[in-house]
């Protein structure tokens, strides 16, 4: 135990530590429940130990358990695309895929950077916005509840579209996007309005892609994705303690672009291909 904590603030410090603990094993628990039994059961104990050891060596070296509990966090979502790329790997092996095929699959170094890096990209934001939204709840300026809210929406935006890449790529890459573009308005950091630049176009790209062919189409889609972006950044603009505008007309724009976005990227999406017809064989006169 840390000697300058009593032993009621250590009690509840260790619960904000369990709490972080319990989530991961939430999530492992969802995705591990998309592979066979017998390979789940081995990720999720393995996940166990990890999470005993971190927490057991926090306590030897006398870490405080908010900082343990945000190390878990980090890990989870920054661990999140490389734990869907083990169950799509897994799924591949329950399918019989091919040996080479499995090998293609298991191999992150080739798939990853092509295919995920923008994801890994959102999940690093993920982070960023955890990390916001806990200091602005407990940091040094004082709890600021409204820019706590809209770090954790956009948190929850960033993993539902890390959560979802391999069942809808398309909505992922939507969600994805509209989580990155908030961060254009962090002007004060330009490092973070890179990372979300990059992000949010890796994942509109893939939206267009996965989209009704034509440049018409795609980039409609673009648009509509951009405009679902812009409708989560208006309403910051009418929030204290530096309102740009009222909060109503920030409202009623951000209602607007939603809409429009979500028309557009209706209206582009790929149609599912028409099943061949067979011509029925002639019958037989006896």
């Amino acid at each position: 135990m840390n000697a300058d904590l009593g032993p009621d603030q250590a009690a509840r410090d260790d619960r904000i530590a369990a709490t972080a603990a319990d989530v991961a094993r939430r999530w492992v628990c969802w995705y591990c429940g998309l592979v066979g039994t017998e390979a789940a059961e081995r990720r999720r104990a393995e996940i166990e130990s990890d999470l005993w050891e971190q927490r057991f060596d926090a306590r030897e070296n006398g870490t405080r358990s908010p900082i343990v509990a945000g190390a878990i966090a980090l890990r989870v979502v920054g661990g999140m695309p490389d734990d869907l790329l083990w169950v799509r790997t897994q799924r591949l092996a329950m399918r019989g895929q091919r040996a080479d095929r499995k090998a293609s699959a298991m191999d992150s170094k080739k798939q990853s950077p092509g295919r995920w890096w923008w994801v890994v990209g959102a999940a690093v934001l993920a982070a960023v916005y955890l990390n916001f939204g806990i200091e602005n709840l407990v940091g040094d300026d004082g709890p600021r509840p409204q820019g706590a809210a809209a770090c954790f929406i956009y948190l929850a935006i960033l993993l539902a579209g890390i959560a979802c890449r391999v069942k809808a790529p398309r909505v992922s890459g939507v969600l994805i996007a509209v989580g990155a573009l908030p961060t254009l308005a962090a002007y004060w950091a330009p490092p973070l309005v890179i990372l979300g630049l990059a992000v949010a176009t890796g994942a509109l790209i893939e939206v267009a892609r996965r989209s009704a062919s034509g440049a018409v189409a795609r980039t409609g889609a673009v648009l509509g994705g951009v405009l679902l972006g812009l409708g989560a950044i208006v309403p910051m603009l009418g929030i204290d303690p530096a309102p740009v505008t009222t909060p109503l007309v920030a409202v009623t724009v951000s209602i607007v672009a939603v809409a429009v976005g979500i028309v557009l990227l209706v209206a582009t999406r790929a149609s599912a291909p028409r099943p061949i017809e067979r011509p029925e064989p002639p019958t037989r006169l006896a």
